[in-house]
C-alpha cells in the first residue's frame, strides 16, 4: 500500500510507486471485506449455498480484478523519491498497524469476560475504521477519510437495532461493504488511468 495518495487523492499522472501500492491495498480492502461478509453470513442463520454465493462470486470477481492490477504494474520500478516516502513512513504504518490489532485483541478478550461477545462487530468496525484515519495522512488519501468516516458510523448505528443476530450481521455487512467500496474505488481509479499512468512512468 505504499505511496498511495495519487490514485486515491485524485492527483493526476499516476506514478509507478502510487500504482503498485494503489493496487496491493485495494487487494488488502478486498480480501478483508470478503472476511466481513462471510461473518455476516455466518451470523446469519441461513448458512445455504445461495448465501454463500452471493458472497463467494463478487469476493472471487474483486479479487481476481485486484491480482491483475498487481500483475500489470508488477515490472514498474518506484522513483527514489517514493522509496524514501516508503521508508520514512512504514514504520508509522506498522505502528497503526499494531494498535488495530492490538486494540481488536484487548476488545475481544474484555468483551468476551463480561458476556458481550455480540457487540465484538461493533467494536471492531469502530477500531479497524479509525485506524484508517493515520493511513489517510500517511497516504495522502482523502479516500481513508471517507472510509473511516462511514464505518464508524455505520458500526455504532447498528447499536440501534436490538440484541440479536440481525444487529450482528448488520455490524458485519456495514465493515464489509465499506471495504468492499473502499477497493472498488481504488480498483477503478488506476484501471480507468493506469495506462495513462504507465505512458507518464
Amino acid at each position: 500500500m505504499d505511496s498511495m495518495g495519487n490514485a486515491t487523492g485524485g492527483v493526476h499522472g499516476l506514478s509507478a510507486g502510487t500504482l503498485k501500492g494503489s493496487a496491493r491495498g485495494a487487494l488488502i480492502c478486498v480480501c478483508f471485506g470478503s472476511g466481513w461478509m462471510y461473518w455476516a453470513v455466518v451470523s446469519s442463520g441461513t448458512q445455504s449455498p445461495l448465501w454463500f454465493s452471493f458472497v463467494t462470486l463478487p469476493a472471487i470477481f474483486l479479487t481476481l480484478w485486484a491480482i491483475l492490477r498487481i500483475r500489470a504494474f508488477r515490472h514498474l520500478s518506484p522513483s527514489s523519491a517514493e522509496l524514501a516516502h516508503s521508508m520514512r513512513f512504514r514504520k508509522w504504518f506498522w505502528i497503526d498497524f499494531g494498535f488495530e490489532w492490538g486494540l481488536c485483541a484487548i476488545a475481544a478478550f474484555l468483551l468476551a469476560r463480561v458476556g458481550r461477545s455480540d457487540l465484538m462487530p461493533q467494536a471492531f468496525g469502530v477500531i479497524i475504521g479509525l485506524h484508517f484515519l493515520p493511513l489517510a495522512k500517511i497516504f495522502t488519501a482523502r479516500l481513508f477519510y471517507w472510509t473511516s468516516g462511514i464505518m464508524v458510523v455505520a458500526a455504532t448505528g447498528s447499536l440501534i437495532i436490538p440484541r440479536s443476530d440481525l444487529r450482528t450481521v448488520s455490524g458485519c455487512m456495514s465493515t464489509g461493504l465499506t471495504l468492499w467500496a473502499s477497493g472498488i474505488v481504488i480498483l477503478c481509479r488506476i484501471s480507468s488511468t493506469g495506462q495513462r499512468g504507465l505512458t507518464i512512468s
